[in-house]
C-alpha cells in the first residue's frame, strides 16, 4: 500500500512539473507572492460509506462539515491548495453480540439489545491537494475575463479520530479526489460548490470491508490577494527599432540598437509600440502624446502588412468590474479613431480589446492603469 502511495504522489509532482515546465516560456508569475494567493473557507454535508451504512436512514448518514485553507495557483494551468477539514461523521454496525474484535476501537461503544450499535466519529484533517484549470488546460491559455471554471482536484492527507462516546483515538492517513466548480464574482472573491470523496482504511470493521470512503458537498468563498492573472513576459522597445527592421527611415539611435533588434526579432509578435495614457474615468488621452500616436501612425502606413491590437485598461480602485471593462473599450476605440481618422491608418490593420481591471500592470500608481497599450502582433 505504501508503495502505491509513493508512486501516485510522484506522478502527481512530474505531471504538475511538466505542465509548469511546459508552459514556463510563455507565461511568467507576478514576483510577488500574494498574487495568485488565495484563502477559502466553506461548509457542507458528508455521508460515511461503510460496512452496514445502509442500515442508517438518509437524514442520519448527513452530518455537517467545514474546511479553511490556503491555495496559490502556479501558472493558468495549475496550482496547490492546503487545507483543514472535519467535524463528524454517523455510522452503523450490525454485528451480532459476542463477534466483536479482540482489539477493536468500537469495544466500548453501548451495543442495542440486538448486538447492534450506531457510532459517532468526531475527526479533523489536513490535506494538501493539487488543483488544475480545467478549461484553461482546454484552451491553452489563460481566460482572464472568466466568470466560470471547472477545477478538479487530487491530493492526500492525514485524519485524527478523536475517541468520542466509546470510540478510540485513531491516526491515518487518506487520499482525496474532488471536483470545484468556482464562479467569478469580481476580481476578490470567486463561490465555490465542491464534491470531494475520500478514502481511508476502515478502522471501525476492517475485517468485513478494507477502506473506508465518504463523500462531501460543501459551498464556500475563495478570497484572493493581489493579482489574479498571468501575463506574458513583455518587452518594451522604442518603435524606431521596430520601424529599423521593416527598412524604414531609422529616425534616431536608440542605446543598445543590436540587442534590441535582436531581441525584437526574436519575439516580435509581443512588442509594445506605446503606452497612451488616460485621466481617471476619462477616454480622452491627454495631452503631450502625440507623437506617439504619430510614430505608431507612421509604421503602420509604410508597413501595410503590420497589424496591432489597442488594449485598453483601467484603474480597479474606482469604478465596477463592468464600469472598467466598458471604459476599457472606450478608450481602445479612442485611439483607434484618432490613428484612422487624423493619420489615415487603415482600420483593418488596428485591433482593439477591452482587458478592464482584469489586470494591473503598473502597482506604483494605480492611475497608471488608466492606459491603452499599443502592441505589434502581426
Amino acid at each position: 500500500m505504501k508503495i502505491k502511495k509513493i508512486i501516485i504522489i510522484a506522478l502527481l509532482l512530474i505531471t504538475g512539473a511538466g505542465i509548469s515546465a511546459q508552459n514556463e516560456k510563455d507565461y511568467s508569475i507576478w514576483k510577488d507572492f500574494d498574487n495568485n494567493l488565495y484563502v477559502d473557507g466553506g461548509i457542507g454535508i458528508q455521508t460515511l460509506f461503510t460496512s452496514d451504512w445502509k442500515e442508517l436512514s438518509f437524514g442520519k448518514q448527513l452530518t455537517p462539515s467545514f474546511h479553511l485553507g490556503i491555495g496559490k495557483w502556479i501558472n493558468p494551468f495549475w496550482g496547490i491548495h492546503l487545507s483543514a477539514y472535519g467535524y463528524s461523521y454517523n455510522g452503523y454496525r450490525a454485528t451480532p453480540l459476542g463477534e466483536m474484535e479482540p482489539f477493536s476501537p468500537l469495544n466500548n461503544v453501548d451495543l442495542d439489545y440486538d448486538g447492534t450499535f450506531r457510532y459517532y466519529l468526531r475527526y479533523m484533517g489536513l490535506r494538501a491537494d493539487f488543483q488544475f484549470s480545467l478549461l484553461n488546460m482546454i484552451a491553452s491559455k489563460e481566460r482572464p475575463d472568466k466568470l466560470y471554471d471547472l477545477v478538479p482536484f487530487i491530493g492526500f492527507g492525514y485524519m485524527h479520530m478523536f475517541p468520542y462516546r466509546g470510540t478510540t483515538k485513531e491516526n491515518m492517513l487518506t487520499g482525496h479526489l474532488g471536483l470545484r466548480n468556482r464562479f467569478s464574482i469580481n476580481r476578490y472573491i470567486d463561490i465555490n460548490l465542491d464534491l470531494v470523496g475520500q478514502i481511508s482504511d476502515n478502522y471501525m470493521h476492517p475485517v468485513k470491508r478494507k477502506y473506508a470512503t465518504s463523500l462531501a458537498v460543501n459551498a464556500g468563498v475563495s478570497f484572493y490577494f493581489g493579482h489574479r492573472t498571468f501575463r506574458k513576459p513583455v518587452m518594451y522597445v522604442p518603435v524606431e527599432a521596430v520601424r529599423y527592421l521593416n527598412d524604414t527611415i531609422f529616425v534616431r539611435e536608440v542605446p543598445g540598437k543590436e540587442k534590441v533588434i535582436e531581441k525584437v526579432l526574436a519575439n516580435r509578435a509581443n512588442v509594445v509600440m506605446a503606452s497612451i495614457r488616460f485621466d481617471l474615468n476619462d477616454y480622452i488621452p491627454r495631452k503631450g502624446q502625440e507623437t506617439q500616436l504619430i510614430e505608431v501612425a507612421r509604421f503602420l502606413n509604410n508597413n501595410p502588412d503590420a497589424v496591432i491590437r489597442i488594449e485598453g485598461y483601467a484603474d480597479a480602485t474606482s469604478g465596477s468590474r463592468h464600469y472598467n471593462k466598458e471604459l476599457g473599450q472606450k478608450r481602445a476605440n479612442r485611439v483607434k479613431q484618432i490613428l484612422v481618422d487624423k493619420h489615415s491608418v487603415n482600420a483593418d490593420q488596428i485591433k482593439t480589446i477591452s482587458i478592464g481591471d482584469n489586470e494591473q500592470l503598473y502597482d506604483d500608481d494605480s492611475t497608471w492603469n488608466c492606459v491603452a497599450i499599443i502592441r505589434l502582433i502581426k
